[in-house]
């Protein structure tokens, strides 16, 4: 698990070095700007902004996304974690104020941002 944790910070360190080189070509370029923490951690986005960026025809935008595209084929599957559940299934009333006393770590209201933010196209 850890060896893991450590792939996915080494690919989004080097995502983002890499979308960080791009925002700025790409703006000086086309004009146009990206969301470098969503390309960090969306595939769909990634390769959205790597096509972009073929179709400028820089010469130094087709370098980063050469380097960008090598780095997509590592990025983490998102994964769904399923528990299984013992015993009969029972159906309770759920008081409301239950449900949203939960604490939210500053993480998961970051991913939640992140997994809906720029969808199908740059801003």
């Amino acid at each position: 698990m850890k060896a893991n944790m450590n792939h996915e910070i080494v690919v989004n360190a080097e995502a983002f070095a890499i979308a960080t080189q791009m925002y700025v070509r790409l703006r000086r370029v086309s004009g146009r700007v990206i969301d470098v923490m969503y390309l960090v951690h969306d595939k769909d986005y990634a390769r959205y902004v790597v096509e972009f960026a073929l179709e400028t025809k820089d010469v130094e935008l087709e370098r980063y996304a050469a380097r960008l595209s090598s780095v997509i084929d590592l990025y983490p599957e998102p994964s769904l974690v399923l528990e299984e559940s013992k015993g009969d299934l029972k159906t309770e009333p759920v008081d409301d104020l239950d449900a949203y006393s939960a604490e939210v770590t500053p993480e998961e209201i970051y991913q939640a941002q992140v997994a809906h933010h720029y969808i199908g196209a740059l801003r």
